[in-house]
């Protein structure tokens, strides 16, 4: 094995320009799930991709947006393994971006907050250095992953040692009927004995990083009443209940000054955890004290004890406030967006309906739409609250048992090549929508995560450093052979 993943490493540092090349056309596609053109465009550019490699292309349409399938089957092998990555990504704010277009890669000689420079000519370059960067959406999450899948595949010679299976997804960002619809449709060609997941940065450590579940979610819109109309503050001052205040005041008492939920039962579901998963959490390397220096925290929340806890509890976090209007008036309505992370252990609906409760417990009279004069006027507090994402149980959120034989097996193959540096994630803080497999094949999953942890993925300026690029093709071709 030494000797394999010696050649793949070979193979990657003499096929740099080539692998660069072909990942900067892919990042210059635009990928938002709503240009379904330019999807549709990634879309066959992909199938193109795993066709190079000898992997049948199929592109599958859907009542929403086309996904990608390839497969190159082990003769003999009993083990199938299927990747899942996605190609969409989250759209963008041009002013933000430290270039010109977001979807017109660039490759820095560093990061920009060391004032690295653009490389405009690297045509003579044979090799490039870790630490240069490609700045694009998309290129961490989650396109650098597809392209180091495909150049894994090009590394072991097109002949992995069991069955590999790959599904490329178009709307993961947005959200969409796709991927159910092709689990029920192509299931003959996506069952697997592992669904193994590609997205998400690594450990801030830098080192290799899986994770064996995600956490999904729910979420609630509530808007707080106090008048048909808002008010002028000098002459109703004092008399008219201000509806921003109100609000706040609501949202204050779902927290307390711990940090800690004060909603009824909102870790019940949760705690206490059993020791494997306290020794898991404890295992992992985070450097809390250089993370607040990094990212400018004079204090952390102080729900958990530590930033794996955290990611193990349900958490609960205010996305949205917003009231009031111009011309010195008291606001009579406020509205606050309320979402709501959660873990395998929580029912959506449950979760949801203790919030709902909470706010009942606060004297607030609840209605489903905008409340007329008379509602108002026969209410002390009157809020209209919305809900999200409860319909189904976990809404998202999975975990698999680590000792799983096909889970440990992925796990064995990442600590043959890195040993005792793979970091190991009890429950990824984000969602990833394994769902649909794991309710239609009951198939063990687990997620490894490959680039950067400072992609600023999801926001400006997205980058995959070059590293982790290669970095990444070594890993994911230990999993093929």
């Amino acid at each position: 094995m030494i000797a394999q993943q010696s050649d793949v490493e070979r193979f990657v540092r003499e096929h740099q320009p080539a692998i660069l090349e072909e990942f900067l056309a892919l990042l210059a596609i635009p990928n938002v799930r709503t240009d379904l053109p330019n999807i549709k465009r990634n879309a066959d550019l992909l199938k193109q991709m795993l066709d190079k490699r000898g992997m049948t292309g199929e592109v599958w349409e859907t009542p929403s947006t086309p996904l990608v399938y390839g497969e190159r089957l082990a003769p003999g092998s009993t083990r199938t393994v299927l990747f899942y990555i996605h190609f969409d990504g989250q759209p963008v704010n041009k002013a933000g971006w430290k270039q010109a277009d977001p979807f017109q890669p660039i490759v820095r000689a560093g990061t920009l907050e060391e004032g690295a420079e653009e490389v405009r000519d690297f045509s003579g370059r044979t090799t490039f250095p870790d630490s240069w960067r490609v700045y694009a959406r998309s290129a961490g999450d989650d396109k650098g992953p597809i392209q180091m899948f495909v150049s894994a595949m090009d590394a072991i010679g097109g002949r992995p040692a069991h069955n590999v299976k790959v599904i490329l997804h178009g709307e993961e960002e947005g959200g969409g009927p796709a991927l159910d619809h092709v689990v029920k449709a192509h299931a003959d060609k996506l069952r697997s004995d592992v669904l193994v997941i590609v997205d998400g940065p690594q450990h801030p450590s830098g080192n290799p990083t899986v994770y064996y579940g995600a956490r999904g979610g729910a979420g609630l819109e509530v808007t707080v009443y106090t008048a048909k109309s808002a008010m002028h503050s000098g002459n109703y001052g004092n008399w008219l209940p201000d509806a921003n205040v109100r609000l706040a005041q609501l949202v204050s008492s779902m927290v307390a000054p711990s940090g800690k939920i004060a909603i009824d039962g909102f870790y019940d579901d949760v705690l206490p955890f059993p020791p494997d998963a306290v020794k898991m959490m404890n295992e992992v390397p985070d450097d809390s004290a250089g993370m607040r220096k990094l990212y400018g925290l004079g204090s952390t929340d102080g729900a958990a004890s530590s930033l794996q806890e955290g990611l193990n509890l349900p958490a609960f976090s205010v996305h949205m406030m917003k009231g009031g209007e111009v011309g010195g008036v008291i606001a009579a309505s406020a509205t606050a967006e309320i979402a709501l992370r959660l873990v395998k252990e929580n029912s959506p609906r449950t979760m949801v309906d203790r919030v709902v409760a909470h706010i009942r417990k606060q004297g607030y009279f609840i209605v489903d739409k905008e409340p007329d004069v008379a509602a108002l006027a026969a209410h002390p507090r009157i809020a209209r609250v919305t809900t999200r994402a409860v319909s189904a149980p976990g809404a998202g959120a999975w975990r698999t048992d680590p000792d799983d034989p096909q889970v440990r097996f992925i796990t064995d193959r990442l600590r043959a090549k890195y040993g005792n540096a793979v970091v190991r994630i009890r429950t990824l803080g984000g969602g990833v929508p394994a769902g649909p497999f794991i309710n239609t094949f009951h198939v063990p999953t687990l997620g490894v995560s490959l680039a950067n942890y400072d992609d600023n993925q999801h926001t400006d300026n997205e980058n995959l450093r070059l590293g982790n690029l290669w970095n990444g093709i070594a890993t994911l071709a230990a999993l093929m052979k």
